[in-house]
């Protein structure tokens, strides 16, 4: 599709009423889908896309060749606070955009990258072995990160709760809250289509950052392979996700990411049990092409992250121990 003034405007219809459009990002992945639902003479998004202008003038001339503007959108609903998903939120609240939906956790998420500086991150990346000088001159806030692409709405009309029903004319959608990925991640079941929207929460090809900062929660891990074993237990014929193309077989994408994590803390159980070790010995080890050749510090940083993530639940299953008597933080095995 094109509109008006010539400029692409990428989307397509994927099931009857609903729109996958594509929004570009500025990093890999290069593509975030949102969502349109037309609920016959009602209109719905989901999620954003980023602040960026490309993306922008990309939602805003899909809208344009659906005869639509953002003041025709009765609600915008975002599956968590990330700014390709929610950080153009703002502007669209200021072009008209009607009500807008989150989860309360994710607005606390908004809050706090909008607030923070550097300190939080700066503890924590160095009690998990990260080696940060004593006095960092570089160390990015949240917002030195995110300030281009993240405009997010804090003015949020409704926040959403697991099994909530949001009315888009004649449709129904039933939310399912799937922490893990963020704490407040949601999902939205069109149950009488089997339709599930699923944010970051169930991709068909690469699978979602979920790592343990410094704002917590401690065992999100734990939560999201909880969520991804209540997503499987769903009733589901098409599964629209944010990067990657729809698809159908939901339970097996669900087990196959459970099974892939396992396996993940299995190496990572292997190698506390050779002798103590911090977080990033760990990653080092497990994600070892992200540290080859220096690597890039941001990657490595999120590789750490992640890397706490899977052993906070080892030790939450009592396998292994947490050693806290020095500043750095050192993971054992545990005495059986």
């Amino acid at each position: 599709m094109r509109d008006g003034a010539g400029a692409p405007a990428k989307s397509r219809e994927v099931a009857p009423g609903i729109h996958q459009v594509f929004l570009p990002l500025p990093s890999k992945p290069s593509i975030v889908n949102v969502w349109l639902i037309d609920g016959g003479g009602e209109w719905a998004l989901v999620d954003t896309g980023t602040a960026l202008e490309t993306s922008r003038e990309a939602l805003l001339g899909v809208l344009a060749s659906l005869g639509l503007s953002p003041r025709d959108l009765a609600v915008v609903i975002g599956t968590h606070h990330h700014p390709d998903h929610f950080g153009a939120s703002e502007d669209l609240r200021a072009l008209g955009a009607g009500e807008f939906l989150l989860h309360a956790a994710e607005l606390e998420r908004i809050e706090y990258a909008l607030s923070a500086g550097s300190d939080d991150m700066v503890r924590h990346s160095r009690r998990h072995g990260i080696p940060i000088p004593d006095q960092p001159i570089d160390a990015p806030s949240p917002m030195d990160v995110w300030s281009r692409v993240f405009r997010p709405t804090r003015a949020i009309d409704r926040f959403l709760d697991d099994g909530d029903e949001i009315r888009v004319g004649r449709r129904r959608f039933e939310v399912v809250w799937t922490p893990g990925h963020t704490p407040g991640h949601c999902c939205l079941l069109e149950r009488e289509r089997g339709l599930l929207l699923v944010g970051d929460h169930l991709l068909p090809k690469i699978t979602p950052h979920v790592g343990v900062y410094a704002t917590g929660p401690r065992n999100p891990l734990g939560d999201f392979l909880a969520s991804l074993e209540k997503v499987a237990g769903l009733d589901v014929s098409l599964v629209c996700p944010a990067h990657g193309g729809v698809y159908a077989d939901h339970r097996h994408r669900a087990h196959q990411i459970v099974a892939h994590h396992e396996h993940r803390m299995r190496e990572m159980l292997d190698t506390v049990r050779s002798g103590p070790c911090t977080a990033l010995d760990v990653a080092r080890r497990s994600f070892h092409w992200v540290f080859s050749d220096g690597g890039d510090r941001f990657q490595a940083g999120a590789a750490v992250m992640e890397t706490i993530a899977h052993l906070e639940l080892l030790a939450a299953r009592g396998e292994i121990d947490r050693d806290e008597s020095d500043p750095v933080l050192l993971w054992r095995a545990a005495r059986r």
